[in-house]
């Protein structure tokens, strides 16, 4: 908003406007001569300028008023083309420029002298501005990753060499190109590899972006990262796990099958009994390796969420009914949009492994002195589900007072467990079904008991989940 700093000139301002400050000069000097001129004219009447010397006097005076005119339009109309010529050199940016005053002292002095400072204050800037730029420019060529400027209208600016290399031309030829020609695409503000990529770059890349100003223009800084490798690493790793896992149940399951049978080939006097009883250990163990496979393939052939929404304080609500000694805490309804089936597998893999972990600490106080009633008191603590909403988010909370997590590592790595009983699928599949909600599902050891242990599962899903 505009602020008039004179008041005195509010009344006449739309006459005003459209007068120039030079016009307004020359009349003001003109209207400041008619009193001199209307005097004299009627001193010419009177002696009816018949005085030889009446002209001559009159053309003196012309000339010295038109002279005077003239310093007095110089003295303060001149200084105003010095001061717009050292503005419009600031606005495009040439800083070089100095006006000189006419005047050593006063408000004109003053203000070329503000003038100059400021333009002194803006070359210091862009050269601080421009060394910054050219060490950025700088940093990007040196780089071994590949980084690409494109202007305000998503075309190439300027690239490393990297980028030459990645697409296997000089990355000058691609200036100007349009990103959607070096196989980038933009969406919901963030850029990313199109699938269909027409400089087909094989490579998996990450892409990290910035913005930044220059010469008024607005650009975008992409550096792209070869996660390749990482991948690799993560994909291999994964594999390690899982064969190690298969090896385990495999062996486990295998091993006394192959004794038993050997000892059934080796010993054919043993009795009908002792043969039905090594029969049923063999049967019960495969049984155990076929849930084995079948837990595998659960993992693998886990459904799409078949979202509706509910109230999920009803969920809750139904879930406490069936297992006893839960707590809720949600104050009033809340609905959520999805896979209510899911979700409720979910929350009673969660509120059962709570309830093991409180079992479990039982046991152990069992051997400590006065173990009884301690493990009592556990047993009887409820398992407390604190629900919390945030703009975007609901987070669901399961708490516990069991023993705590000891080994955070392997907690979804699937079948593994430190069960006697556990097929350590649970987790790994309630961690799929919530990132297929678009969710986070974390364990950690609770901090908030000052003289016990427990555990949080944190249960995060998007409010506007799709």
């Amino acid at each position: 908003m505009t602020q008039n700093l004179n008041p005195s000139s509010n009344a006449n301002a739309k006459t005003n406007t459209s007068i120039s400050l030079e016009r307004r000069f020359t009349w003001l000097i003109l209207a400041s001569l008619l009193p001199t001129l209307v005097l004299f004219i009627a001193m010419g009447i009177a002696f009816d300028f018949k005085l030889l010397g009446w002209s001559t006097v009159g053309l003196l005076l012309a000339i010295i008023y038109t002279c005077l005119v003239i310093a007095l339009y110089r003295l303060v109309i001149t200084p105003y083309y010095s001061l717009t010529s050292l503005t419009e050199a600031l606005k495009m940016e040439d800083y070089s420029l100095r006006a000189k005053s006419p005047f050593s002292r006063g408000i004109v002095a003053k203000l070329f002298n503000e003038l100059s400072s400021l333009s002194q204050n803006l070359q210091v800037s862009k050269t601080r501005y421009d060394q910054q730029m050219f060490l950025l420019y700088g940093l990007i060529e040196q780089l071994e990753s590949p980084v690409l400027v494109l202007n305000q209208d998503d075309q190439l600016q300027h690239a490393n060499p990297a980028v030459s290399q990645l697409f296997s031309v000089p990355w000058q030829t691609l200036k100007q190109s349009p990103a959607q020609k070096l196989g980038l695409k933009k969406l919901n503000g963030f850029w990313g590899f199109d699938e269909n990529n027409p400089l087909n770059v094989g490579k998996k890349w990450q892409i990290r972006q910035s913005e930044y100003k220059e010469n008024n223009n607005n650009y975008q800084l992409l550096m792209l990262n070869n996660i390749s490798q990482e991948l690799q690493k993560n994909e291999q790793e994964a594999w390690q796990n899982i064969i190690r896992i298969l090896n385990h149940e495999v062996r486990n399951s295998l091993t006394p099958i192959s004794a038993l049978s050997q000892n059934l080939l080796e010993m054919p006097d043993l009795t009908a009994e002792q043969c039905q009883q090594a029969i049923k250990i063999i049967d019960n163990r495969s049984n155990n390796l076929l849930a084995f496979i079948d837990s595998y393939s659960d993992l693998a052939k886990l459904p799409s969420p078949n979202t509706q929404q509910f109230d999920l304080a009803e969920l809750l609500h139904d879930i406490a009914n069936l297992v006893q000694q839960v707590t809720i805490k949600l104050a009033s309804p809340l609905i959520i949009k999805a896979d209510k089936g899911q979700l409720e597998q979910v929350l009673l893999n969660l509120i059962k492994n709570a309830k093991e972990a409180q079992r479990s600490k039982a046991k152990i106080n069992k051997v400590v002195e006065q173990a009884s009633e301690a493990s009592k008191n556990t047993l009887e603590k409820d398992i407390e589900i604190q629900v919390f909403k945030t703009e975007q988010q609901v987070i669901i909370k399961v708490l516990d007072q069991g023993c705590g997590i000891a080994n955070s590592a392997n907690l979804f790595v699937p079948f593994y467990t430190t069960k006697e009983t556990g097929s350590g699928i649970g987790l790994a599949l309630s961690r799929k079904i919530i990132a297929n909600h678009q969710g986070e599902l974390t364990l950690t050891n609770r901090t908030d008991l000052a003289d016990s242990t427990g555990a949080v599962a944190t249960l995060t899903l998007p409010l506007a989940f799709k």
